[in-house]
């Protein structure tokens, strides 16, 4: 029982960290754009077309676009962000995880637009005014900053520690 006291006691350091609110808070804003729909675009004929983490999807058949699932960066940044969860006391590689979930979220972006521009080009009667952008991007720019304040206020502790450790 002691065992199993002194780990909700090692949770609850961890919890009461903000940088663990703010991974956690990436973890589902990251997890909830996996599954929205980036953007939608409207076709001469009405109908309608999205770009999903996941590849394009439609009411009719895809001819000649591409169905590759892009959510592996997504899959890979969540991962960090576990890893950044696990390992609280090992601030440097926190700080290290953090930037390649940073990296990932702004490649996720990056291809989600260029898979768009490819899908703008596959449809030549397509109105460029009838693209919108929907909950995916939003979300997808959204973890940015929140793993920015996440990164930010673990160097602001380690940065504290280090001090801690010099005046001893």
């Amino acid at each position: 029982q002691l065992i199993i006291i002194l780990d909700f006691y090692k949770l609850f350091i961890m919890l009461q960290r903000i940088q663990t609110i703010y991974i956690l808070l990436f973890c589902v804003v990251m997890f909830l754009a996996a599954f929205c729909p980036f953007a939608s675009v409207v076709y001469l004929n009405d109908s309608i077309y999205f770009l999903y983490p996941t590849g394009w999807q439609s009411q009719s058949s895809l001819e000649g676009f591409n169905t590759y699932p892009f959510f592996t960066s997504y899959l890979v940044s969540i991962s960090f962000a576990i890893l950044m969860l696990v390992n609280y006391k090992k601030r440097s590689k926190q700080l290290r995880y953090g930037k390649i979930c940073y990296f990932f979220v702004l490649l996720s972006v990056v291809i989600m637009f260029l898979e768009l521009s490819n899908g703008l080009e596959n449809l030549e009667k397509v109105n460029k005014d009838a693209v919108q952008y929907s909950y995916g991007m939003y979300l997808l720019i959204a973890s940015l900053p929140i793993i920015f304040l996440a990164n930010r206020a673990i160097k602001k502790d380690d940065n504290l520690v280090k001090s801690l450790d010099r005046l001893r």
